[in-house]
């Protein structure tokens, strides 16, 4: 079986990782992945190179170059033909449903991994005529769709009129994402100023609307009353940096929550390890790549029940589900678990087994190569 996954680039980011971690799974399991990304950067390429997985990088110059990016992807469609072309994002969907009339025999497959209609909504004519066109081509050249989780599943069922959209989660690489026994936890906490009877709460993610930096900041001030006072990391960048900054400024809170530029994965593993508990008060959520590779380290997860984290976590047993722009139930559940460590260790090890027995790489590369032999013997589904 011949597999051509398309995405936009190859930059560091959730969905590219993600299929950096598949596709060499898939080829353990005999199937022949080849992947081409239409645009750079080409930096996690590499890493599957290093598999002896052929990287094709297109080059399309802009977003929209229609002849170049439709005459570049049918030149290697002609030249490899694939069985299945597995399309990744927005533009891999367009140029993947583009190729159909000139090689209709190769199945075609989407992988939706975000809620994009919810967080940027098609409220101007050009947007909404782009998720007509989007409707469209998925609906009349793919054969087959994917979600990450079951909200990503039925958000795009209902924005782009779909009736059938499969779940298959995303997968993390367990034998690589696990709490190392040697982490020398002072050393970094010295890194960040934090000294070692602190509490400390990591918070890491874009710095964007949706997750909701905003009602942390509310439930810090509300624990304070309390005369609770955890130290909150904060990493990563992102538009609301200033204003986040700003906020941090006049609610007097700078020397308790530390804004911190992103750091590099690894770096970020251990320093999640080195902390007491993950927070992310999330308002739309495709699947929640930051809480699973947190669980993975078997940290304990506070989060808001949206999108695919009601997949992902189980409340009270894997993590904590509080609702969505609810400050006071934030705030109760970390004050919770700052006073109870047997807590925190119980969901911190069933959040570890909960990645391992669902979401370990290998269980869903299974799970992808039944979908595979399905699509490629079944009609649509």
């Amino acid at each position: 079986m011949k597999i051509l996954h398309i995405i936009e680039s190859l930059s560091i980011g959730g969905a590219e990782q993600v299929l950096v971690n598949l596709i060499p799974k898939l080829c353990d399991r005999g199937l022949n992945c080849e992947v081409a990304a239409l645009w750079s950067p080409y930096t996690l390429a590499s890493k599957l190179e290093s598999h002896n997985i052929p990287v094709h990088s297109l080059n399309i110059s802009y977003r929209w170059s229609l002849i170049e990016a439709s005459f570049k992807l049918n030149k290697l469609l002609r030249k490899k033909q694939y069985d299945i072309i597995h399309a990744h994002l927005f533009f891999s969907d367009f140029y993947t449903a583009l190729s159909y009339p000139l090689f209709p025999s190769a199945r075609r497959v989407v992988s939706f991994h975000n809620l994009a209609y919810a967080s940027y909504p098609a409220n101007t004519l050009w947007k909404k005529f782009r998720k007509q066109i989007h409707s469209f081509l998925v609906r009349n050249c793919i054969d087959a769709q994917i979600g990450v989780s079951t909200a990503v599943a039925e958000h795009y069922s209902a924005h782009l009129k779909l009736e059938n959209v499969n779940v298959i989660h995303n997968g993390f690489p367990i034998d690589k994402l696990y709490p190392s026994p040697t982490l020398k936890k002072t050393e970094i906490q010295a890194r960040y100023n934090i000294s070692p009877h602190e509490f400390v709460i990591i918070v890491p993610g874009r710095l964007v609307p949706e997750k909701d930096h905003g009602v942390l900041l509310q439930a810090i001030k509300i624990l304070k009353q309390k005369n609770l006072c955890p130290k909150v990391l904060i990493f990563g960048n992102g538009p609301l940096k200033s204003w986040l900054y700003q906020k941090l400024v006049k609610e007097q809170l700078l020397g308790q929550i530390i804004l911190n530029e992103a750091i590099p994965h690894k770096e970020l593993m251990d320093v999640i390890q080195a902390t007491d508990l993950f927070v992310m008060p999330s308002i739309y959520e495709g699947f929640g790549l930051a809480h699973a590779e947190a669980m993975a380290m078997a940290k304990p997860v506070i989060t808001t029940s949206v999108g695919g984290l009601t997949d992902l976590i189980e409340n009270d047993v894997s993590g904590i589900l509080v609702p969505p722009k609810d400050a006071d139930s934030l705030a109760n559940a970390i004050a919770v678990l700052m006073k109870d460590d047997h807590k925190r260790e119980q969901l911190g090890q069933a959040a570890r087994k909960r990645i391992e027995t669902c979401f370990s790489v290998n269980v869903i590369a299974d799970h992808y190569v039944n979908f595979y032999n399905r699509i490629l013997t079944n009609q649509k589904n």
